[in-house]
């Protein structure tokens, strides 16, 4: 603290009086008479030597800026935000709160501190190095005057030369790209004529032939419909590929635009080494947290129309199986409209993209969408209320049903609620009322049990281990299969209830209200992001540590990326 400071209530009173207090209510030096009398308020202030105030505590601000007079000592854990009691009142009755203390206890060894310092001091060495750079720009602005000029001389006569190349050829472009849609155009009415067809014969024959010979139909016009899709999409990419050579309405504005970035790039090049700007940008990188990883997009798949992606799961041999829903509302009524709701299950085989769905028995519609396993390469498992059902992919249908029992004592049973599924060779696990996981063999006797000491919110196995989160702390743990439960991620800044995925050494942790996904390195604690805007409203994922590759459902389940990371 300064040795000149000024109490702040004197001064308010045209008076100068040296401060020797401060008041941590009020958060202003006093002298010792105004000190003495801010202890005897109704409600007595802390005050304490100024000496022990630090220039810290004395510039962070613990008054509402919303609420004057209000002091900040609640947080709010869904908000993550520091309130006061008139904001508590007014906006997060239903949220969570903590008091700051209880908010604040253990703060100085959680991961939130170390990343901090990690961004500040990142920051420090990205604003020393564009420093630098600013400097080396200054010194070389003055050598490129000539060069610029020659080369706007170059980019004058290059324009001049396509503006007179546009001249000629306009015509010509024009007519090729008339003839062309007129060719498409004929193309689609064959298949709008073609595909009403088929639809005619299916809904007729749905209801009117044989289940024998609509087996022959539905063949037959799947093969019909594969090429009719395959020259569909030919021809709607055909629009995008379709280009006439022309001066736009807006040209001026297109140019001078251009120009401008020309202008900028200008900048750019004039550097000589381009090696320290990379250094930079990678130093930028750095200050999300920790180093931020991107995982690199491979492959991307986009649900139909009136239906979702729910959750994903690969195979040991390269496929992808994911759960779909799709709503139709029927309005054939004039007097009401309802929605139909159909599951399906998508096979993708990512070494050639190409996909087959099959649909579920109507009866199926309840299943817990959120979770699904491969057993073996002919074999999926999904859940439903207490049973788990093994579908047939060669028979595409529910080849059995195990019911999933829990005892209570020596002969009551209690109903339970399967949802989440995996298989550790011949073993399923089940996860059951959001407190247990029920090993049970094929034929559903049970082999062993594991209980979770919270609520726990996902989870996934790798090796021995369950790894959690849970529903109502920031933390990450794990329960190994002899019941022994340790702590292996926490953070402050972690929100509750997010999805995980589990590998060897790190784990993968999704926040829907951020758009982020987060790759969490076991050995080091260190967190690294993958953030994209491309990325909005995940809803699954799932990780293939065998490959490497990590699939994630998003976009509230209308499209699903594999990334490699």
């Amino acid at each position: 603290m300064a040795d000149n400071e000024v109490c702040a209530g004197c001064l308010r009173d045209n008076e100068e009086e040296i401060a020797v207090l401060w008041c941590n209510d009020c958060e202003e030096p006093v002298c010792r008479p105004c000190g003495k009398a801010h202890r005897r308020f109704a409600i007595p202030h802390d005050v304490i030597d100024i000496k022990d105030i630090s220039n810290v505590s004395k510039t962070m601000s613990k008054i509402c800026k919303e609420h004057a007079g209000q002091k900040l000592i609640f947080f709010c854990v869904y908000h993550d935000k520091i309130l006061c009691p008139a904001c508590l009142s007014e906006l997060h009755k239903e949220c969570d709160i903590n008091h700051i203390e209880k908010a604040a206890n253990g703060i100085k060894d959680s991961s939130a501190i170390h990343d901090l310092k990690e961004r500040i001091h990142n920051q420090k060495g990205v604003i020393k190095k564009v420093k630098e750079e600013y400097h080396e720009l200054s010194s070389k602005i003055g050598e490129d005057k000539e060069q610029q000029q020659e080369r706007l001389i170059q980019l004058r006569s290059t324009i001049e030369d396509r503006l007179n190349l546009l001249d000629k050829n306009i015509e010509t472009h024009y007519k090729q790209g008339v003839e062309k849609i007129s060719s498409n155009t004929e193309q689609l009415e064959s298949l709008a004529q073609t595909t009403q067809a088929n639809l005619q014969d299916i809904e007729k024959a749905d209801t009117e032939e044989s289940e024998v010979n609509l087996f022959h139909l539905v063949k037959r016009l799947d093969t019909s419909q594969l090429s009719d899709e395959e020259n569909l999409q030919f021809l709607e990419n055909d629009i995008s590929n379709m280009s006439l050579e022309f001066i736009p309405e807006n040209y001026i504005e297109k140019v001078d635009a251009i120009l401008n970035e020309l202008g900028k790039d200008a900048q750019t090049t004039s550097f000589k080494s381009q090696q320290s700007g990379t250094k930079t940008r990678q130093s930028q990188l750095r200050l999300h947290l920790d180093e931020q990883q991107i995982l690199d997009q491979t492959r991307i798949f986009h649900a139909g129309e009136c239906t979702k992606f729910y959750a994903c799961c690969f195979s040991d041999d390269n496929k992808v199986g994911v759960i779909e829903k799709q709503s139709v509302i029927d309005d054939h009524s004039s007097l009401f409209s309802f929605t139909i709701e159909s599951i399906y299950l998508r096979i993708i085989n990512l070494k050639d993209c190409k996909s087959r769905a099959f649909k579920l028995d109507r009866k199926y519609n309840s299943i817990c969408k959120d979770t699904i396993c491969w057993f073996d390469r002919n074999n999926i498992l999904i859940v439903q209320d207490d049973s788990v059902h093994v579908i047939d992919l060669e028979l595409e249908d529910i080849f059995r049903t195990i019911k999933v029992i829990h005892f209570n004592g020596r002969s009551s049973i209690w109903p339970v609620t399967c949802k989440w599924v995996t298989c550790i060779e011949s073993q399923i696990l089940v996860f059951c009322d959001g407190k247990w996981i029920s090993w049970i063999d094929y034929n559903g006797k049970s082999v062993k049990r594991v209980e979770f000491e919270e609520d726990v919110n996902d989870l996934d196995i790798f090796g021995d281990k369950i790894y959690c989160s849970l529903r109502n702390v920031h933390e990450i743990k794990y329960t190994t299969f002899t019941n022994y439960t340790q702590t292996c991620y926490t953070s402050l800044d972690l929100r509750k209830s997010c999805r995980i995925a589990a590998g060897d050494n790190m784990i993968f942790l999704m926040e829907k209200e951020r758009n982020t996904i987060y790759r969490i390195d076991l050995k080091t604690k260190q967190r690294s992001t993958f953030h994209k805007d491309e990325i909005t409203n995940p809803t699954h994922i799932h990780f293939n540590n065998k490959t490497k590759e990590l699939a994630v459902t998003f976009d509230e389940g209308n499209s699903l990326k594999i990334f490699s990371v």
